[in-house]
């Protein structure tokens, strides 16, 4: 395993930005990284905004020899998340520990894009300054664009957002394919002369039983030359209840297992977990299922069923960036 100084880091930023500043004018602005990091703060529901400007560009194969820490030095904080198969949640700052810090990617070479197809002399690059603002914690960090107009190409590589390509791209596909979660109810029927109405759901009066139900999703890990080196597959979960025959409350759901595997130095870990409880006439489903990753060893992901009646919950214990799936569904029996 191989160690990145920060000394010789900068030594390697400073020569690129040397030739990226002779190359300047050959660069075309692209705007990928900008929709990028835009559908990024779309997704979190605007906890995460960022402010992007470039710092050089020019054109690729004047970084030709040189390993993509020249471009971004190596990152003092990573951007951890917490997401489903479309939004971002409980984003964090986790500060980096610089003496057992070990980013793969930072040791991969500019030259790997032409064995993985992208010439160098037909790619432009861009140094960007990624300015990221969570409540009033602002942070800066740099990351570096890719492009090949002739073959509809960009990539970001972001070494304090893992995944950023994959985690942005993945949803997007999903939301193209149509992915959202479903809900189905089953239509009350009357119970007898001798109830005060017909029984039903508080949300839905005229339902006996209701259901949310999450489909299955594949996450792909890719690097910067868009090769896979892991993947996620988040299993399907489902959330409840129904009003038997006396009108008191039946949660029911399952969450399924997740798998996932990745390259090392990279890591992975998945759980599931599923609780349910009834108080009076109101009942609870919750269950969740998912995976951490991270660019270096000690990923986590420990799903724990805990409490009773409408308190029942799954905690997750987690460290990395999650893909998750699943979730709660509350509600009442009742006359109606």
């Amino acid at each position: 395993m191989t160690h990145i100084s920060r000394y010789n880091t900068l030594q390697r930023l400073a020569l690129a930005l040397g030739l990226a500043a002779v190359g300047s004018a050959q660069a075309a602005e692209s705007g990928y990284a900008e929709s990028l990091y835009s559908d990024f703060e779309a997704a979190s529901k605007g906890q995460v905004k960022f402010n992007i400007q470039t710092l050089r560009s020019g054109a690729v194969q004047d970084l030709a020899g040189y390993k993509l820490v020249a471009l971004t030095g190596t990152p003092t904080y990573t951007l951890t998340t917490v997401s489903n198969a479309l939004e971002i949640d409980s984003a964090k700052f986790d500060d980096a520990n610089m003496k057992s810090l070990y980013l793969e990617g930072l040791d991969a070479e500019v030259n790997g894009f032409a064995e993985a197809g992208f010439p160098l002399e037909k790619g432009n690059f861009r140094q960007l300054e990624v300015q990221v603002t969570m409540g009033k914690d602002q942070r800066t960090h740099t990351a570096a664009e890719f492009c090949w107009a002739d073959q509809g190409h960009c990539t970001v590589f972001d070494p304090s957002i893992e995944f950023l390509d994959s985690l942005i791209n993945g949803q997007r596909e999903r939301r193209a394919q149509g992915w959202a979660p479903t809900v189905r109810g089953e239509l009350a029927s009357a119970q007898g002369l001798e109830k005060a109405g017909t029984c039903g759901l508080a949300s839905h009066p005229t339902w006996k039983a209701a259901q949310i139900t999450w489909g299955s999703y594949r996450v792909s890990l890719r690097n910067i030359y868009g090769i896979e080196i892991g993947h996620k597959n988040i299993g399907s979960a489902q959330a409840g209840l129904r009003c038997n025959t006396s009108c008191y409350p039946a949660p029911y759901g399952y969450s399924n297992n997740s798998s996932a595997s990745i390259i090392f130095p990279n890591s992975v870990q998945c759980d599931f977990a599923h609780a349910q409880g009834t108080s009076g006439r109101s009942g609870k489903y919750i269950g969740k299922t998912g995976c951490s990753h991270r660019f270096v060893l000690g990923a986590k992901f420990n799903a724990t069923a805990k409490g009773v009646g409408l308190g029942v919950d799954v905690q997750i214990d987690s460290t990395g960036s999650v893909h998750q799936n699943g979730g709660a569904y509350v509600d009442t029996c009742g006359y109606f």
